[in-house]
Formats: C-alpha cells, structure tokens, sequence
C-alpha cells in the first residue's frame, strides 16, 4: 500500500508542475504571437508605403505561424482573403488578437493606399496594446502561476503520504 501511495503522490507531483509549465508557456506563447503581428503589420505598412507592393507579394516574404497559415489556406482556396480569413478561424485561443486580424483581412487590398496604411496604423496600435496588456500578464504572473502548481502538486503529495 506504501508503494501505491508514493506512486500516486509522484504522479499528482508530475501533473500540477506539468499543468504550472503549460500555463506558463501559453501566456509566453500569446506574447510572442503578438510580436509577431506586430512585426508583420509594420512589414506590410512599410511595403506598402514605399514598394507599393500588394499583400500577396508581402506575404510571400513572411515566415511566421500566421503568415504561413494564410498562406497554406490561401494555397488551397485561391483567394488571400479567405485563406486569412480561415486562419484566423484556427486562432480561436486569442479572441481579442482575432478580432483584430480579421478586422484587417477585409481591408487589405480593398481600398486605396491610404486607406490602407491608416487602417493598418491603427490596427498596430491596437495589437501594441494587446502585446502590452499580455506581457505585463506574463510578467506578474508568468512564474508565479508556475510555482503555485508545483507547491500545490507537492502539498498533494505530501498529504497522500
């Protein structure tokens, strides 16, 4: 019975430190989302501002987990619009950073030059708040909530033995 005890106490041990780690990570992962968007955004505002190129040319350059979403959907469909469109339908874990992608997926490419760099300014600035909000969230929590599943899974243990 002893070994079953210390079994279950380890594996309770394992789970939460495991749970702590993941939780972390994902608030790490939603911060580097958002610098990648912002990097892709600024791209595409500064080709479009000085290149005049259009968004499939711009996107063809990108390599991050969006931009090769896009373009794998874009791929199959014919069409950059759902393809982004479609990506942005697989983001459904960052609700506020969808909205604003999908927000600038209809735009791009259906208005005018300057229409189109306003909209794309203040889409950055609405994806520079978000950054900001999630990696003070990261910041103050980030570590802690990683220690707090450890001492939990370790206090389970304890009591188990």
């Amino acid at each position: 019975m002893d070994m079953l005890k210390i079994i279950a106490s380890v594996f309770i041990f394992v789970v939460c430190a495991f749970e702590g780690n993941r939780r972390t990570r994902e608030m790490r992962e939603r911060v580097l989302f958002l610098a990648e968007i912002s990097g892709l955004i600024e791209r595409f505002e500064s080709g479009i501002r000085s290149a005049e190129r259009t968004t499939d040319e711009l996107l063809g350059k990108e390599n991050g987990r969006f931009a090769l979403l896009v373009k794998e959907y874009s791929a199959q469909t014919g069409d950059i619009r759902d393809g982004w469109r479609k990506a942005c339908e697989t983001l459904s874990e960052y609700a506020e950073e969808t909205a604003v992608l999908e927000e600038l997926g209809k735009t791009l490419g259906s208005f005018d030059k300057e229409s189109t760099l306003a909209h794309l300014k203040r889409s950055a600035e609405e994806i520079a708040e978000l950054r900001k909000t999630a990696e003070e969230e990261y910041a103050r929590r980030g570590k802690p909530l990683s220690r707090v599943w450890t001492l939990c899974g370790l206090g389970l243990a304890i009591l188990i033995i």
